[in-house]
């Protein structure tokens, strides 16, 4: 399950609009590990972040991501 929503979710930045970037953020529980995802409209590149859901203060992972746009 875990990989599907990163799969979908690395399809939204890929079918983002040119003019405007997508941050694809992923909630984690850290007492249950349970997910959810945010998507926002950004300036600048498009980006995939795993964090822990507030009100925990740990750091966000970046996950690299391929843009469609560079084939």
């Amino acid at each position: 399950m875990r990989n599907i929503r990163l799969m979908i979710a690395a399809a939204l930045l890929a079918c983002s609009g040119a003019a405007q970037a997508t941050t694809v953020v992923v909630f984690v529980e850290p007492m249950t590990f349970e997910r959810y995802t945010r998507v926002f409209e950004t300036p600048g590149r498009d980006r995939l972040l795993m964090c822990m859901a507030p009100p925990s203060t740990a750091g966000c992972t970046e996950f690299p991501i391929k843009s469609a746009s560079h084939h």
